[in-house]
């Protein structure tokens, strides 16, 4: 999920990188310049970096905004077409079976969900966002193998264990705290059956997209404080530390630019 705030104060500056950073990952994600343009975006300088609810349920205010808040684009068509990479990395990278029960952590409008829910056993998505989970099931709806979940927190506490084959997460750790990534991937490790599979996606620093986002927000942002919603990228070494404190093994780093991509297996 990716938005951007009022251009006025503190909001002009932050736009203008998330601009710089919307135009160099718009061929990834789907977003576009029309997310800048069209969307009247609520300020968010209120909110600390940790806000997500908040500021994922004001961001997705009506069904309009929470898809162009998930990837820039108003037209249904336009968000299926979005969907096209990401879905290819994780069948191509995790894999997913007719026999798989599939989780996907912060799944915003069910981009993801609704192209993944016909190859698989059962689709459950869980967002920390009312608001985009309402969107979300609309999308799904006449789908008689997903499930949506709302979480009260950061964790995935309501869901029990040993319950899923594949878990994922795309387009969201780049909003998180690192510590809210590492806790999700430790709760990744708990929810999934062994020889579950878990597959990550986070901006790349080490790539020429990753590095001139973060430059430019070094650039421009140092005398403002970090908004909920600015995309802080990863590295491969920062997400395998994650991966083997939590216990995963087989865990590979995969790059595509813009891309740092994580998969690894529950022994």
């Amino acid at each position: 999920m990716f938005a951007v705030s009022v251009l006025t104060g503190a909001g002009r500056a932050i736009a203008i990188v998330l601009g710089i950073c919307l135009a160099a990952a718009c061929f990834l994600w789907g977003y576009s310049a029309r997310a800048l343009k069209h969307v009247n975006w609520p300020a968010l300088d209120h909110l600390n970096r940790r806000s997500y609810a908040e500021t994922w349920d004001t961001l997705a205010s009506s069904p309009e905004q929470a898809r162009a808040a998930a990837c820039g684009q108003y037209d249904e068509n336009k968000v299926r077409l979005s969907a096209q990479r990401p879905v290819n990395n994780i069948t191509e990278l995790a894999g997913i079976e007719v026999t798989d029960d599939v989780l996907e952590i912060g799944c915003g409008v069910a981009r993801i969900g609704l192209e993944l829910a016909s190859r698989c056993k059962q689709w459950t998505g869980v967002d920390i966002s009312k608001n985009m989970l309402a969107c979300a099931a609309d999308r799904l709806a006449g789908l008689g193998n997903v499930r949506l979940e709302h979480l009260p927190a950061a964790n995935l506490d309501p869901l029990s264990d040993n319950s899923f084959d594949l878990v994922y997460l795309t387009n969201m750790f780049d909003h998180l705290d690192e510590m809210d990534r590492y806790k999700y991937i430790v709760d990744a490790f708990r929810v999934l059956r062994t020889n579950g599979r878990l597959y990550v996606d986070n901006t790349d620093l080490e790539s020429d997209v990753g590095w001139a986002s973060f430059a430019n927000g070094v650039a421009t942002l140092q005398n403002f404080e970090r908004p909920a919603y600015q995309p802080t990228p990863a590295t491969a070494a920062e997400l395998t530390t994650y991966a083997t404190r939590a216990g995963f093994k087989e865990i590979r780093a995969h790059h595509r630019s813009p891309l740092v991509i994580l998969t690894a297996i529950k022994p």
